[in-house]
């Protein structure tokens, strides 16, 4: 069977042990032409000779991971990480991608437990970052995390909230559903029919484990309980045709394994969750 990957991109941290530049190369091989760049990769290889990489070998990028999180506990470090994402901003423009992953921070360092007061400030920032946003072109990628991360990772925990801050944040913004994420909240399709197929930058795919034995045992798609099929038909009903990714965290599995290997599979169960509407392809 013949599959269509040209919405399909690879993002970085699936394959961990690749550099930058074995991750272009080594995606491309496998017949991806997307990949969703991670920021210490693409700062170590260096954002100009990533953009170049990229344009030699004609890849398009989704995403760039992730942005400076907003747990600062003085007012001058949290204006300090409003700067960084300034300029991952402007890395994301030359490199092409279409959005910055916004993962915002959880509670605030020191001893400030207000997480109300937490999600206020993540508000702010964001609404002083669209306008650069809208500068240089590269959306805003709102992406609620599972609850379990509103400690330490992120007090962004819905796809209602985020959906709220996009009516907000109007073009400077959008939505990046991931089903790691999402899968078990009742709102979930309903949230995605409300984003409509604009609003939706990017949307990741994974599998929830049962068991999951830490934060960082994601599951391929098709090892775990999240129904993809239905979700991706619930996509298909709004007419979304952007981009999808793989995003797995595997510190037990996929990342002891060779990422040529993690590759090649990501390839295989991916592929019949990534065509085009109404596509039957044989």
């Amino acid at each position: 069977m013949t599959y269509d990957l040209s919405r399909f991109a690879i993002n970085q941290i699936t394959t961990p042990k690749w550099s930058m530049p074995e991750a272009l190369e080594g995606y491309k091989r496998q017949g991806v032409n997307g990949i969703a760049v991670w920021r210490h990769f693409m700062e170590d290889y260096g954002v100009t000779q990533t953009a170049k990489h990229l344009r030699e070998l004609e890849m398009w990028v989704p995403s760039l991971c992730t942005s400076e999180w907003f747990n600062a506990s003085t007012a001058s470090d949290l204006s300090a990480a409003i700067d960084t994402n300034r300029r991952l901003l402007d890395a994301a423009a030359e490199i092409g991608a279409g959005c910055l992953m916004m993962v915002v921070g959880g509670i605030a360092c020191g001893p400030d437990k207000d997480i109300a007061g937490q999600r206020a400030r993540v508000r702010d920032a964001l609404h002083e970052l669209a306008p650069h946003a809208k500068k240089v072109g590269v959306k805003l990628g709102l992406e609620p995390l599972h609850p379990m991360y509103a400690g330490d990772r992120s007090v962004l925990n819905s796809i209602k909230v985020a959906n709220d801050l996009c009516d907000e944040l109007g073009d400077a913004a959008g939505l990046v559903p991931d089903v790691y994420h999402c899968w078990w909240d009742p709102a979930f399709e309903a949230e995605v029919r409300r984003a409509g197929p604009e609003r939706i930058l990017t949307f990741h795919y994974c599998d929830w484990l049962v068991p999951t034995r830490n934060l960082r045992d994601r599951g391929m798609v098709g090892d775990g309980v999240v129904d993809i099929p239905r979700i991706k038909g619930w996509l298909d009903d709004i007419g979304y045709t952007g981009p999808f990714e793989l995003e797995i965290f595997s510190e037990l599995d996929w990342w002891e394994r060779p990422p040529e290997e993690t590759t090649r599979i990501a390839v295989e169960r991916c592929a019949p969750h990534v065509q085009p509407i109404g596509s039957n392809r044989g």
